[in-house]
């Protein structure tokens, strides 16, 4: 009997670690994250503090500002784990290509104060662009910080020092880029965002105040068809089906 006792206890005692084994690894799996299958360490370093993220007018964030000045991009994958991994006021380091005239660093991995790190696990940027949320215009007044470019070092918007992101498309920026400078006024109304990661806005009617506003089209939007009873009004061509 005892022999008995003795072999059901060894039963259980092996049951109950060989769980505890299996629920102690489990913490290691979920934190496994892609890597890149790029050597990214032979990139440029840098690093710096926080000012404020670089928020999208759909939601999420598309980078970060450095307290002196440089504006950090990442791609949207890196873009969904940067809030958990720095915040504002923090420091934060990391690696990438840094522009040669322009106060831009395109990061490819980043760190912060807490051992969290991220790395971008391909290097090519998605090109399609984010889905669209439809929400309330956001009217936006302030004075100019700083200009904001997109990855290519075009011009694309400003930051308030308020901290509101005022997104405008590329050719428009071109345009009035004599009103996107720092020091400058401006006023702004726009579909956006508000929250907990900042207020963007995508500019469809600036100006340097309401009084003297401008309309801004989409540049990515499709052109317009004929008129209502005009001849082809109801014709779909053929590169418009699927």
């Amino acid at each position: 009997m005892p022999g008995f006792i003795m072999r059901q206890f060894f039963r259980v005692a092996v049951a109950v670690f060989g769980t505890v084994g299996v629920f102690t690894s489990l913490p290691a799996c979920a934190a496994t994250t892609p890597t890149s299958v790029y050597d990214l360490s032979v990139l440029p370093g840098f690093s710096g503090t926080v000012a404020q993220y670089i928020p999208l007018p759909v939601g999420g964030v598309t980078g970060l500002i450095l307290q002196d000045g440089h504006e950090v991009l990442v791609s949207p994958e890196l873009g969904l784990s940067l809030p958990k991994i720095v915040k504002p006021g923090e420091r934060v380091t990391g690696t990438g290509l840094k522009g040669t005239t322009l106060p831009l660093i395109r990061a490819f991995t980043i760190a912060g104060p807490r051992g969290q790190r991220a790395e971008d696990a391909g290097i090519v940027m998605p090109q399609h662009s984010p889905e669209m949320i439809a929400g309330p215009d956001i009217a936006a007044h302030g004075t100019v910080w700083m200009r904001l470019y997109d990855v290519r070092g075009v011009l694309s918007g400003v930051v308030l020092k308020d901290h509101t992101v005022i997104k405008v498309p590329p050719g428009a920026a071109a345009r009035i880029a004599s009103w996107l400078i720092p020091g400058a006024t401006i006023f702004a109304a726009g579909p956006g965002t508000s929250g907990e990661l900042g207020v963007a806005i995508n500019a469809h009617e600036i100006g340097p105040d309401n009084q003297q506003l401008i309309s801004l089209a989409a540049e990515d939007a499709p052109p317009p068809g004929p008129p209502a009873g005009a001849p082809g009004y109801d014709i779909i061509s053929p590169a418009e089906t699927h």
